[in-house]
């Protein structure tokens, strides 16, 4: 779903119409993180098994994630 829909989020057109969650998952996508994002926030049994390879494999993307979209840094002034 995400790379069919990410050709039409490239024209300003065209993503104003689909849903900003969506968006969002592009980005993710795009940002190489949403395999984190699908691990942390929409788990089940099954991917909840996975984790602890995944942790070991990937733990980077997994502090990336979590810098970036879940605890962002705060603005300087």
């Amino acid at each position: 779903m995400v790379s069919v829909l990410a050709v039409d989020a490239k024209s300003k057109d065209k993503a104003k119409n689909i849903d900003p969650a969506l968006l969002a998952l592009i980005q993710l996508d795009h940002a190489g993180l949403l395999e984190p994002f699908v691990l942390f926030n929409r788990a089940d049994a099954g991917i909840a098994q996975d984790y602890a390879a995944y942790r070991s494999a990937h733990r980077d993307l997994l502090r990336r994630y979590l810098d970036e979209y879940v605890v962002p840094k705060t603005p300087s002034s």
